[in-house]
């Protein structure tokens, strides 16, 4: 029995027709012109509030430093750039470098805070055909002009001078990724206090450094910043650092520092004396 391929009675095809899509339906909506406006107009607000604020950064934290009895200095005067902190890039032709920097006179010299990113270096090679090709700095290239590129985001940062010699000691805010790395490796440190073993992990090159420099005050001044601030300890400095602040924050961030290089127990300064021996890398190149 043959069957009609087509009749007038057949029903209308299933779905929407190809071109009621949803471009076309929002073109035809008369809304949409005022969300791409608000959206544009949003987006361009925000590039000039970023705008504004970079260009008159320096100017607001030299009002901040001024105002909590501190020196400002717009370039790295006090040489922070050449302590080789784990928390920067260290390789050969890397490091970091410090900007719009606040000094406080603390009991244990200067405490300073700063603005930092870490940068590489480049070397600039003209070749033969006149073209120029970029590669990674190694070594001393002669006939070479050396370019430095930053990277990564600006964050702020606080250096104090220890009474000590300290182990390179990480302490940075517990996570996902460092919870998964420190259980693979047992590389982590657990203390008595709960509440910081939650909100951070230890790695230092010497446990039983870790384990004296963690006492009941140090540990009271850590949480107290709620996992937002990392420490490092290394030779005769302290770093903090966090996410760029306000600048009015930067004048507090550098107090803090100072603090913690006050409470560092006897017991760290009689077993780790700052005249020792290192047992690490020089802190400066």
């Amino acid at each position: 029995m043959a069957f009609p391929l087509s009749s007038d009675h057949d029903p209308a095809p299933i779905g929407p027709p190809v071109e009621d899509d949803a471009w076309l339906w929002l073109s035809e909506q008369w809304w949409t012109p005022w969300v791409i406006l608000v959206v544009s107009l949003g987006v361009g607000l925000w590039m000039i509030r970023s705008l504004v604020l970079h260009r008159g950064r320096p100017r607001q934290i030299r009002r901040a430093a001024e105002a909590a009895g501190m020196r400002f200095q717009a370039q790295d005067g006090p040489g922070l750039g050449r302590v080789r902190f784990g928390h920067f890039l260290s390789g050969e032709g890397q490091g970091w470098s410090a900007s719009n920097v606040v000094t406080f006179a603390g009991a244990r010299g200067d405490a300073h805070g700063f603005d930092a990113r870490s940068w590489t270096e480049f070397d600039v090679v003209e070749r033969g055909d006149g073209q120029r090709r970029v590669r990674r700095r190694r070594g001393d290239a002669t006939g070479t002009r050396v370019v430095r590129r930053h990277s990564g985001r600006t964050i702020s940062g606080a250096v104090a001078q220890l009474d000590i010699n300290a182990p390179r000691t990480l302490i940075a805010k517990e996570n996902l990724i460092s919870k998964l790395f420190t259980t693979a490796t047992r590389l982590d440190l657990d203390v008595e206090s709960g509440l910081f073993n939650r909100s951070y992990h230890v790695i230092s090159d010497d446990r039983r450094f870790a384990r004296a420099l963690l006492d009941a005050r140090m540990i009271d001044l850590m949480v107290q910043t709620e996992g937002r601030i990392s420490f490092e300890f290394f030779g005769r400095h302290l770093l903090l650092h966090t996410v760029q602040l306000e600048p009015e924050l930067l004048p507090g961030l550098v107090r803090l520092a100072d603090e913690m290089s006050r409470v560092v127990p006897q017991l760290v300064v009689d077993r780790w004396p700052a005249g020792g021996q290192p047992g690490l890398r020089a802190t400066s190149r």
